[in-house]
């Protein structure tokens, strides 16, 4: 009997080997352009045309000597084997702070200090709205009308300074290039801007940690004004079904709706606080639609030469708002948790296989850089079953400053205006 010839799969038709295509990770697409050339063809007119839109697995972004000021390193979890170099557009991606990472797009601040959202995968940037138009930022010009400063005036939505009684105490000044170090905490965006215009970006920055956030189109940013004498120093954000969940760093929780009229918006407590400042926390949301708070504890490492920073202890703590309290959560089950100054979110192991279980994957928080610029990144995987940290990468390749390693989840989808 004739042994079967072996399929020639160079002879798929286009149709059917986009559809394949379509459902690989892009590690696994970039590989199959080298194929043959039909695949090198569909593969790249795949992303093209924008036509990929696979959900991805996290990536760590990152930049390094090697690949220089314009590109970007990705390290996916899908490949551990593998880093993909990325260019990217002006101004130079090693020359930005990463303050935020959602849906695929970063938030970044250029050496003046002004936003853009960026999305590494495709090379897309749009603008936010100009640093001035922050409530609490004052921009000072030269007498030949350049701009030199930017003051920040510190008060919150009671119109209180906490601050020295000394009016000198309730600004603080910095040149351009400097103010992203002190007046941003971190950025959420609501959703893919790839996806419509529809999206809405919630900023959390300095005078005391309050929040602005610009839809897109806005020339602006709006304010959130709390109004009450308190200062409630917001330290992280999640957005679902049209309302933004801002936590606080006591562990308080506002919903905020900013969808509706453009200049107009409402909040309202739904958690009292529930601890004190014990370390960083974090609100996610679960599948089954479960908030938790995540606290991470860090310290500095004696065994290092400039005690380096680690992360030493996570904890994890389901909401529950009838008794406006915490559970304690011993087991996060199929689920991989990411936090840091990306975007915090659960993603179920189902979905991701190449995720591990009960555990949190991490990186830096970019608010709290710039006490520490030049010291070792605290980006690792934390094993909550055993409550052990190991490294994403040994030895870490990535440089430490301006900008640090952020997770993402790539997003090759393109805007109307880019397809």
């Amino acid at each position: 009997m004739d042994t079967p010839a072996a399929a020639d799969w160079s002879e798929l038709p286009a149709d059917v080997l986009g559809l394949v295509l379509l459902e690989l990770e892009f590690p696994d697409l970039f590989r199959s352009a080298a194929v043959c050339k039909l695949w090198r063809a569909t593969a790249r007119d795949i992303r093209r045309l924008g036509l990929y839109s696979r959900a991805q697995t996290p990536c760590l972004l990152y930049t390094t000597a090697a690949a220089g000021p314009r590109a970007a390193v990705l390290y996916s979890l899908a490949d551990k084997t593998t880093s993909y170099t990325v260019p990217l557009p002006d101004p130079p991606i090693a020359e930005r702070h990463v303050v935020g990472s959602s849906h695929g797009w970063l938030v970044t601040a250029d050496h003046r200090s002004e936003l853009h959202l960026l999305n590494p995968a495709t090379g897309e940037q749009l603008d936010l709205p100009p640093v001035a138009t922050i409530e609490h930022v004052r921009p000072l010009y030269d007498d030949a009308g350049n701009l030199n400063n930017y003051k920040l005036v510190y008060y919150d939505g009671g119109g209180n300074s906490h601050r020295s009684n000394d009016d000198d105490m309730h600004t603080v000044t910095h040149p351009p290039e400097t103010f992203r170090e002190f007046l941003y905490l971190k950025a959420v965006v609501s959703s893919d801007p790839s996806r419509g215009d529809d999206y809405t970006v919630m900023l959390i920055h300095h005078p005391y940690l309050q929040l602005s956030f610009a839809r897109s189109g806005d020339k602006k940013w709006t304010w959130i004004k709390m109004g009450n004498n308190e200062c409630e120093w917001f330290e992280d954000c999640i957005y679902h079904d049209g309302v933004f969940y801002a936590q606080t760093v006591h562990g308080a929780i506002h919903a905020i709706d900013v969808v509706s009229a453009s200049s107009s918006f409402t909040h309202r407590l739904i958690l009292k606080p529930t601890m004190g400042e014990l370390g960083t926390l974090y609100i996610v949301r679960t599948t089954e639609g479960d908030i938790l708070q995540v606290l991470r504890v860090t310290e500095e490492d004696e065994g290092s030469e400039h005690k380096d920073v680690r992360t030493t202890e996570i904890g994890v703590y389901k909401v529950d708002y009838k008794k406006q309290d915490l559970d304690d959560v011993d087991d996060i089950g199929n689920n991989a948790l990411f936090i840091g100054t990306s975007y915090s979110m659960c993603l179920p192991v189902k979905d991701y296989p190449h995720l591990m279980p009960n555990h949190i994957y991490f990186d830096d928080d970019y608010g709290y850089l710039v006490h520490r610029k030049h010291l070792r990144r605290d980006v690792g995987v934390y094993d909550y079953t055993n409550d052990t940290a190991i490294d994403v990468e040994y030895p870490q390749p990535w440089l430490n400053w301006p900008l640090a390693p952020v997770w993402i989840t790539p997003s090759f989808t393109k805007t109307a205006k880019y397809s």
